[in-house]
């Protein structure tokens, strides 16, 4: 399934509201938005969601056998051995095809005749960002940043639609702990949706020590406020204020000596 295309519109009306419903209660949550990302995922073709079952549980063991062992050089190993099979994984179906063409055009100019069979393996979607994000969890359980999730959480976060086939690729530390956190769906964090929305003429800087910021309204009250929206609606930075214009030599004052100002 792709974003642009109306199934996927369909999809969204779909597991808005149900997300939205189910976000105070994290366990019938994490249930339902892992089945509607592998509904998702495996719209297009539902073997596909095989390969993403495996790399899940196939990490979620390695990381888990990292953490439980002390040892360095077994815990190396299985880091190899981890990091290996998902770029074994990601190489057969992403350059399979390409090393055999170049290994029969190569052999071919020197004169032995090989023909390899092709297999034409199809590339699945997004295979790149769930590996390395595999990939990420792994390393980061060997480092120590992370320690080894439940299985259920991994697999919310290795297949979670909205990064799955477009990215970008999250770390494992910033993604996990907002799955044991309760949400309130009440509390949405609208102010600061708005802001990014906001077009960059309108923001202008965030530190406000440096200048004060704009506030979105037709309306601004504060007196920085209005000095912020007449600068940026004039094209001035921030807080500048342009020097007076110099009268002409010729030009001065009104003077009861002077009454004329031209002289």
């Amino acid at each position: 399934m792709l974003f642009p295309t109306a199934t996927f519109a369909i999809f969204f009306l779909i597991v808005l509201p149900l997300n939205w419903l189910l976000m105070p209660n994290q366990p019938r949550w994490r249930i339902f938005i892992l089945a509607a990302s592998y509904i998702f995922y495996g719209w297009w073709d539902w073997h596909y969601t095989l390969l993403l079952a495996l790399s899940t549980v196939g990490n979620q063991f390695a990381a888990r056998a990292i953490h439980a062992t002390e040892s360095p050089k077994p815990r190396k190993l299985l880091l190899w051995v981890a990091i290996m099979g998902n770029l074994a994984a990601l190489g057969y179906f992403k350059y399979y095809d390409f090393f055999l063409s170049s290994a029969q055009n190569t052999l071919n100019e020197f004169g032995v005749d090989y023909t390899p069979t092709i297999i034409g393996v199809a590339l699945p979607v997004g295979i790149s960002f769930f590996t390395f994000q595999a990939l990420s969890y792994v390393i980061d359980t060997y480092r120590g940043i992370v320690k080894p999730t439940s299985l259920m959480r991994f697999a919310v976060y290795l297949s979670f639609f909205p990064h799955l086939v477009a990215g970008p690729i999250v770390r494992a530390s910033e993604f996990l702990p907002q799955l044991t956190r309760p949400r309130d769906p009440r509390r949405a964090a609208g102010r600061g949706a708005g802001w990014l929305c906001c077009p960059p003429s309108f923001r202008c800087g965030a530190d406000r020590r440096a200048a004060p910021a704009c506030e979105i309204s037709p309306a601004p009250r504060s007196r920085e406020a209005r000095v912020c929206w007449r600068d940026r609606a004039s094209g001035s930075a921030p807080g500048h204020r342009p020097p007076a214009p110099s009268l002409p030599r010729s030009v001065h004052r009104a003077s009861p000596e002077n009454p004329g100002n031209v002289r």
